[in-house]
């Protein structure tokens, strides 16, 4: 133990402090159940640092404490602390040694009050006013029942046959165990019989959430036997050398596969062939692969909160491996937080204390007003985020506080470091081939104060399964440009894309009929001039007023903030609105080119006599292929701003269905006769080309040309239309 001999441990040291302390508790309880002598306490203290021999000390003055009430040899905490000043800190004697001293008192009868425990300690008052949650009866002394590390391979425990030690923790070992009654293997964690995670766990269904079957108590060791599937492949912990160990550039999916293969040879298993899981993973990069954990292990928690369980103790060592790499969630400790049952030295033993958010630890400090709780699943999601860092770099986002033995001291600082938030040269350590936005969703998570994380696990496992579909990632993530421009305005920038193209059309074609048309008769020049006020000045007002009010309802809400948005049936219908919003740019240009087209001719023909009807068939053919136009190309604009920002900003945070997808291909199909119809002017073009005079030929060559132009830019828009529709749709899969 001589790295426990620094001046300072931190929060790595806890096991190997669990290990030195354990021994010394062990003794001191043999001591106390030979005989009647009381311990001397000194003789147990260990050498080593002042935060080492601190944490001990408190430790062991509540084993003595029980012992001594339990025997009528009463002892205050003043009377430790005149035989060790050193309890007696900066911050006065520790909390959780005056919460023990009360419950050992109302334990064994005597007379308790918070008053009088304020009086006698005024610098912890405000702490010590909480102490009415005190429960009366704790577990008993550790070690003095229920011991699990007297528990070793080879032995028997009630059905059960102990193969071999495949890990432990502080206050557990697991165990391949055959289930001798049902004659399979198991995986057997054997504890001290306290806390709830059997019922917890009981009631999870879940592919990454270790399943278990059932539990049984062994009475007279006082020990909790809890089995479950039996899972080869190690834990994420045993990973994190393996990353430290590798450069950077060098990690892959593969690195998962190779801690997987290893754990399995030291079971005596071989890897799964022909694993498409595995064959999946090894193509990954190593933040891929991570972020995939992540997104799975965040979809676990999701269920587990939906169930009303938080994890509360979420590691790296509580995340178990299948031989396929698939990661399931154990050990929900839900018991263990606690203001007084374990406050500060069972969570630093046990190392969950390091992937605490800032909220679950001001819950542990005895000294912080914090009730337990307060705290809600994004405590988990904190601890989630902390794990996914340590996994890509191999480190923690945040440096081992120093652990002085005093805990409110110990913890405020850790509260302090980490409402500081995350530094340049932490972030420097992040993989360069960081997934886009991977980083942006690990600092949303380790935000400080809990309101400005996600507000959900699920937020979490979409964002972090969109962080693997950059395309996607991108659709959905809007940040200030003409994307945010266009959906601000999007009413505008609908009217505006059909109105643009239509008065375009409108004008080649009063050009074309004019020059080409109308002037060899210059009787039907003023009527056509007057035509051209009237049905322009009568048809342009009513197609916009007609398209606004189809599209209001849809744009009208894009204009709002997120959460002001609807939600379910609505938001699904005004999504679908958005989807027709290129067929009603369509059909309301079509009405009103159709009946121009018969406008003009009839009524030039009723007030010109003699016009011939080749001036008609001349006629109606400029305004088809003018029409064709002004109908077909402000569709293609317009569906691209749906699918690039209207669709986007109004998607539901639970993704696509199945009914949603089929319309997105449905109006996908429907480009293929746009496209058609695009490529059919130049056609018609080089046709009437083809049967009328030659002086026509120069203007309607130009309008081939454009047709042709046209279609490249119409076929461009297509090609992105897809493309967005086809990233879309992989929001059917998170």
């Amino acid at each position: 133990m001589a790295e426990l001999t620094a001046v300072e441990l931190t929060l790595s040291d806890g096991p190997r402090t669990w290990d030195l302390v354990t021994r010394q508790i062990d003794a001191l309880i043999h001591w106390w159940e030979s005989g009647d002598t009381p311990a001397p306490l000194a003789d147990f203290v260990p050498d080593g640092s002042p935060a080492l021999r601190r944490i001990a000390l408190v430790e062991l003055v509540k084993v003595d404490l029980d012992f001594r009430w339990s025997r009528g040899l009463r002892k205050l905490v003043e009377g430790y602390v005149a035989e060790f000043p050193e309890l007696n800190g900066p911050g006065g004697v520790p909390c959780d040694l005056i919460y023990e001293e009360y419950r050992v008192r109302r334990k064994y009868g005597s007379p308790a009050s918070v008053e009088e425990y304020v009086r006698r300690f005024p610098a912890q008052a405000d702490a010590l006013r909480g102490m009415h949650d005190v429960p009366v009866s704790n577990p008993p002394p550790r070690g003095k029942t229920g011991n699990p590390s007297e528990v070793v391979a080879g032995q028997k425990l009630d059905d059960f046959d102990l193969l071999a030690l495949v890990g432990e923790g502080a206050f557990a070992r697991v165990f391949l165990a055959r289930q001798q009654s049902m004659q399979r293997l198991v995986a057997l964690k054997v504890s001290a019989d306290q806390g709830e995670e059997p019922q917890t766990l009981a009631q999870l269904d879940h592919p990454h959430i270790v399943r278990v079957y059932d539990q049984r108590v062994t009475a007279d060791r006082g020990l909790r036997l809890l089995y479950m599937p039996y899972l080869p492949g190690g834990t994420l912990r045993e990973i994190i050398p393996l990353v430290k160990s590798i450069p950077a550039a060098e990690r892959s999916g593969k690195l998962l596969l190779s801690a997987v293969d290893a754990a399995l040879a030291r079971r005596g298993e071989v890897p799964p062939v022909d694993s498409a899981e595995r064959a999946r993973i090894a193509a990954m990069s190593w933040p891929e692969a991570v972020c995939r954990l992540g997104a799975q292990l965040a979809d676990a928690l999701e269920y587990a909160h939906r169930k009303g369980v938080l994890h509360r103790d979420l590691k790296p060592a509580n995340v178990l491996l299948g031989a396929d790499a698939t990661p399931r969630l154990a050990d929900f400790n839900v018991s263990t937080c606690s203001k007084i049952d374990g406050a500060g030295p069972e969570a630093f033993f046990g190392g969950s204390i390091a992937y605490m958010s800032p909220e679950q630890i001001e819950a542990f400090n005895p000294a912080h007003s914090r009730s337990v709780d307060s705290l809600d699943g994004r405590a988990d999601i904190y601890a989630l985020a902390i794990t996914l860092w340590e996994l890509l770099t191999g480190a923690r986002p945040f440096p081992d506080e120093p652990v002085t033995g005093d805990w409110p001291k110990t913890f405020a600082a850790m509260v302090a470091r980490r409402s500081a938030g995350l530094d340049r040269a932490t972030v420097a350590l992040l993989p360069g081939d960081m997934l886009p936005g991977f980083l942006d969703v690990l600092a949303k998570c380790l935000q400080p104060l809990a309101d400005h994380r996600y507000a959900t696990a699920g937020e979490l496992s979409r964002a972090l399964d969109l962080c693997r579909k950059p395309r996607t990632r991108e659709l959905l993530t809007f940040t200030p440009g003409w994307r945010t421009w266009v959906i601000r305005h999007a009413a505008f920038s609908v009217l505006a894309a059909c109105v643009l193209l239509n008065m375009f059309a409108s004008w080649f074609s009063i050009q074309y009929n004019r020059t080409a048309i109308v002037e060899p008769y210059p009787a039907a020049r003023k009527t056509f001039q007057l035509l051209q006020v009237i049905v322009n000045g009568t048809f342009f007002p009513m197609c916009v007023a007609l398209l606004a009010t189809y599209i209001w309802p849809a744009t009208k809400v894009l204009r709002r903030t997120k959460k002001n948005r609807p939600t379910g049936a609505e938001l699904v219908r005004l999504r679908n609105r958005c989807l027709r919003f290129g067929h009603a740019s369509v059909l309301v240009s079509f009405w009103a080119w159709a009946l121009s087209g018969v406008i003009f001719p009839v009524t030039l023909h009723l007030t010109v006599q003699s016009l011939p009807l080749a001036f008609h068939a001349h006629f109606m053919a400029s305004q088809i292929i003018c029409g064709l136009i002004a109908v077909s190309y402000p569709q293609f604009v317009v569906t691209f701003f749906v699918y690039r920002c209207f669709y986007p900003a109004l998607m539901p945070d639970e993704g696509l269905t199945a009914d949603d997808v089929a319309r997105l291909r449905s109006t996908d199909r429907a480009q293929n006769f746009y496209l058609i119809l695009v490529a059919s002017v130049p056609m018609l073009a080089v046709g009437l080309l083809a049967g009328i005079g030659g002086e026509n030929r120069t203007v309607l060559g130009v309008l081939s040309a454009v047709g042709v132009a046209g279609f490249v830019a119409t076929s461009l828009l297509t090609a992105a239309i897809r493309s967005d529709r086809a990233a879309l749709e992989e929001l059917q899969e998170i």
